[in-house]
């Protein structure tokens, strides 16, 4: 029997390390695979078809091209910044006539066609920028106490914010995957109430499931939400 790989998609300044460290507590139901990191290499390339270098549709067409000949059964999970390149994604493999995702775990954001609460933070002054990333978590804490760490990081840091910040909806067909909407009861950045209309996004079955936490609530209730995302994935028919 086929297992279902679960292909993560990180938040902004996110570490592919934390994503790939749910492998052990996601096995046997599903084998862990990071994606949506990769194509930031050339977020100042020319993307060949046609969307803004380095924006959230750019990202997604390089993503489903790695997906489209893909014939074991899938599911994405996207935190923040990666549930939006998850989504788009799974648009762009049914534009392509391609398989689409058993299921997509939205986690931290709020449904695509609303507006993010919260500042925007990919044009504020250094000091203001990092204040910021700090009070949202989920980066990695050497980066607030090394200036040389956070200078390196800061381009590709703030071409995440700016290609989330940026990014505008655009209508279409409904996914016909389950959507799994995760919101942490603390998040002002995703509330509870933003993340439901998630609902809106596919003609196939939907959750709601909230997990105590801020926005960063995938590692600071992690055993909880990984709970979650296993309960969906113990299951599932493999084609």
């Amino acid at each position: 029997m086929s297992q279902m790989i679960l292909y993560c998609f990180p938040h902004a300044g996110g570490s592919d390390a934390m994503y790939r460290s749910w492998a052990d507590e996601l096995a046997p139901e599903a084998e862990v695979r990071v994606l949506g990191r990769g194509p930031w290499a050339g977020a100042g390339a020319a993307a060949p078809t046609g969307p803004e270098p380095g924006s959230v549709p750019a990202l997604a067409v390089a993503c489903a091209e790695r997906l489209s000949g893909e014939q074991r059964p899938f599911a994405f999970l996207g935190h923040s910044l990666g549930a939006l390149i998850a989504f788009e994604t799974a648009r762009e493999l049914r534009r392509q006539g391609a398989n689409g995702p058993h299921t997509l775990f939205a986690s931290g954001h709020v449904a695509p066609h609303l507006p993010s609460p919260g500042p925007e933070l990919a044009a504020l002054p250094p000091a203001e920028f990092w204040h910021e990333v700090g009070l949202l978590g989920g980066t990695p804490t050497e980066l607030a106490e090394h200036t040389e760490l956070r200078e390196a990081a800061e381009p590709r840091l703030r071409a995440e914010f700016r290609a989330a910040e940026s990014y505008r909806y655009t209508p279409g067909v409904p996914l016909d995957c389950r959507i799994v909407a995760l919101a942490g009861t603390e998040d002002d950045r995703a509330p509870v109430a933003l993340a439901d209309p998630w609902r809106l996004h596919t003609i196939g079955a939907f959750e709601l499931e909230v997990v105590p936490g801020g926005h960063f609530f995938v590692a600071d209730s992690r055993e909880r939400f990984l709970d979650r995302v296993r309960s969906r994935l113990v299951g599932v028919p493999l084609r």
